[in-house]
């Protein structure tokens, strides 16, 4: 069973134009400093799993009450064939299904979306490329991140998922210049939608001292971005 550790029974804003039921996985393999889920992006966590009959029961009695099911974290692909199975159910019972992740498994999310069990992804860019390294604090595999947002520009144009790619900005780690380098990679997707970090909380304690991103500046880089993207969002 997906390790589900978490669920919002009801949300309006995250899987666009759809009232969605959200349900959290633990465990990441990026850390984040500015990570508003610490709990969820550790590994060891103590947060005990959801009862599987309790997911199944709230689906089947809402079905005719919610649309979609959203899958965040954490990192859900880094549960594999438990990810693909879960999903399986939840198509079956006839949801559809938005994903949110890093982009890290370009290889499970081309399966998934061959074997049609994502109708909408939202891939995280955490900053240009050649600084992910400095942002997750540990080793990363550029190649399957440029592969994961090809993968999936490639199959929004197909119309095979709806897409959108966002960010979230740390005024100590992104500036106007990575912010275009981070354009350039999105570059001709549908949607952009970029936040400032939340500064109650955070995996790294002392990035919650600085204030966050005023309006004025996410109001440029929105303007910056909305260039190359069909449409860019600053989420509040």
């Amino acid at each position: 069973m997906l390790p589900i550790v978490g669920f919002q029974k009801t949300s309006l804003i995250d899987y666009p134009e759809r009232l969605s039921t959200i349900f959290f996985t633990s465990g990441c393999n990026f850390h984040c400093p500015y990570c508003h889920n610490p709990q969820l992006a550790q590994r060891n966590s103590d947060l005990s799993l959801l009862p599987e009959e309790l997911i199944w029961e709230h689906l089947t009695i809402r079905k005719n009450l919610i649309d979609g099911v959203v899958i965040t974290g954490g990192e859900p692909t880094l549960h594999g064939a438990k990810l693909a199975n879960f999903l399986q159910r939840v198509k079956e019972i006839g949801y559809l299904v938005k994903l949110d992740t890093n982009g890290s498994n370009p290889a499970l999310l081309k399966k998934l979306i061959a074997d049609d069990l994502l109708d909408y992804v939202a891939m995280d860019i955490k900053t240009s490329l050649n600084k992910y390294a400095d942002i997750i604090n540990q080793s990363v595999n550029i190649e399957q991140l440029s592969e994961s947002i090809d993968l999936l520009k490639l199959s929004s144009n197909l119309k095979l998922i709806e897409l959108e790619f966002r960010s979230t900005l740390h005024p100590l780690l992104h500036n106007e210049d990575i912010f275009t380098e981070m354009v350039n990679l999105v570059a001709g997707s549908p949607r952009y939608v970029i936040q400032t970090f939340k500064n109650q909380i955070t995996l790294d304690p002392a990035y919650s001292q600085t204030q966050p991103f005023t309006e004025e500046q996410m109001k440029n880089f929105q303007k910056l971005a909305i260039r190359s993207v069909s449409e860019c969002l600053i989420r509040e």
